[in-house]
């Protein structure tokens, strides 16, 4: 199936992936504008976060087309630091693929490089990277596969206008392999880890702004458990939004949700809520993370705090599924490009 049919942007929750990515088929504003055109406004980016319960690590590759990253951070629970990679690109330095059925998306620089292999056709991902220790992050390498075996993915096409939008595919998954940071060892296993997958394309408005929380962990008898919550800027968030919870793989839809920013005794907390109570999450941040950029025709005021929560969210049945001491990663985004 192909996400533009005739010109028409396919809107709606999908229930596995899609092979064809193809909004640059469609003509998202009221005027006509050329191919050329729609591509350099058309946000493209891939990210990979896993855990193991203490390490949390996040790889993305992003192209915003004016502005373009490669990105890895990893930030350990237990001595509440990170370790950063960033490399500001060129856009053409990036050439994100059309699907994640059978493709590969990579950064390679002379001496670096992160290569994501997207391989739905073999259901599994891989995540490679080689980064040479440099003057703020030590060197860091390694392999990651995760199988989606079981995990179902929430995929999305959510309006913005009547034909202009976003499309996301996410899931929540095992995940083994090692990374090694500055000489340290980072293993993970599918009895202790999880991954999420996040595939990203939209018609975003010159300035770019969303709320997004993601967690989970491995609670008792290996039962691994995985939420994302977002609030961005859907025209019907009640019909079109990417809200859910994964319980070992299973996907269960969530209602949209608002975000409360707070400052309690010293620490951040963002309340995380919807109308009907089925979502009460609170997340505590332990370590920000931002990036602030003001160039002209680019502005950008990114947070990407780490942290843990507490609270629950619905779960299938009604069931109230604790999330009390999970790891998850926050976004305060604003992008003016």
């Amino acid at each position: 199936m192909a996400l533009v049919d005739e010109g028409r942007v396919r809107f709606g929750t999908f229930t596995g992936p899609i092979a064809d990515i193809n909004l640059l088929d469609a003509q998202p504003w009221v005027v006509p504008v050329p191919r050329a055109v729609r591509f350099a406004r058309l946000k493209e980016w891939q990210a990979f976060q896993f855990s193991n319960g203490r390490h949390w690590v996040a790889v993305a590759l992003f192209d915003a087309k004016l502005l373009a990253l490669a990105q890895i951070k990893i930030y350990d629970h237990q001595t509440r630091t990170k370790v950063e990679f960033e490399r500001q690109l060129p856009s053409w330095a990036l050439a994100a693929p059309r699907n994640l059925i059978d493709s590969t998306f990579e950064w390679r620089s002379s001496r670096a490089f992160i290569r994501f292999e997207n391989r739905l056709c073999d259901g599994r991902f891989a995540i490679e990277v080689n980064i040479p220790a440099g003057f703020s992050n030590p060197a860091i390498s390694g392999r990651v596969t995760s199988r989606v075996d079981g995990a179902e993915p929430q995929v999305v096409s959510i309006p913005f206008g009547s034909n202009r939008g976003m499309y996301s595919h996410k899931s929540c998954q095992e995940v083994s392999g090692e990374l090694v940071v500055g000489g340290e060892c980072l293993r993970f296993s599918p009895s202790d880890s999880f991954l999420f997958v996040d595939d990203h394309k939209g018609y975003y408005p010159y300035v770019m702004r969303w709320d997004w929380l993601v967690g989970g962990g491995v609670a008792d008898a290996g039962r691994r458990i995985g939420f994302n919550l977002t609030r961005n800027a859907s025209i019907d968030p009640e019909r079109h939004n990417e809200n859910c919870l994964w319980m070992h793989g299973k996907r269960h839809l969530l209602p949209p949700v608002s975000f409360d920013r707070r400052s309690d005794v010293g620490r951040e907390v963002w309340e995380v809520r919807d109308q009907e109570g089925e979502v009460t999450v609170d997340f505590e941040v332990e370590l920000d993370s931002t990036v602030r950029l003001n160039a002209l025709v680019i502005e950008s005021r990114y947070r990407g705090p780490f942290g843990s929560v507490r609270g629950s969210l619905r779960g299938p049945g009604g069931e109230r599924v604790a999330v009390d001491g999970m790891l998850a990663m926050g976004e305060d985004f604003y992008l003016r490009c």
